[in-house]
Order: C-alpha cells, then structure tokens, then sequence
C-alpha cells in the first residue's frame, strides 16, 4: 500500500473516531451539568480524561491492527 493512501486512511479512521466522542461529550454535558458545581466540574473533568485515554488506546489498537509493522 502506497504512503500516501496509508496515511489518508489512517486520518480517515480518526475523524471517524470523532464523531462519537463528540456526542458522547454532549451528552456527558447534559447528564453532569459541569457549570452547577465544582464538584461536578470536576467529575466532568475527570470523566472526559477517562475518555480521553481509553478512546485513544481504541483507535490506537484499531489502527495497528489494520496496518501492522512490516
């Protein structure tokens, strides 16, 4: 497979990923209610680094898996 191809898929593939975590934000937003409190800031926080992470290493795995080192 060409570089170039490869590399478009792969940015394919995270703006893909994107798509649900921006819902999944907004709904976190309206089920925590961030600007309430500071707790809930906080807890709001704490759930979107949480988020961060596990999505990263799901898209990370995803892409090593379609395209494995050679």
């Amino acid at each position: 497979m060409k570089p170039k191809l490869k590399a478009l898929l792969i940015l394919f593939i995270i703006v893909l990923a994107l798509i649900p975590i921006y819902y999944i934000n907004r709904v976190l937003k309206r089920t925590i209610r961030p600007r309430e409190s500071t707790e809930r800031f906080f807890l709001f926080i704490f759930a979107n680094f949480f988020l961060v992470v596990v999505y990263t290493m799901t898209v990370v795995a995803i892409v090593v898996r379609l395209f494995p080192a050679k």
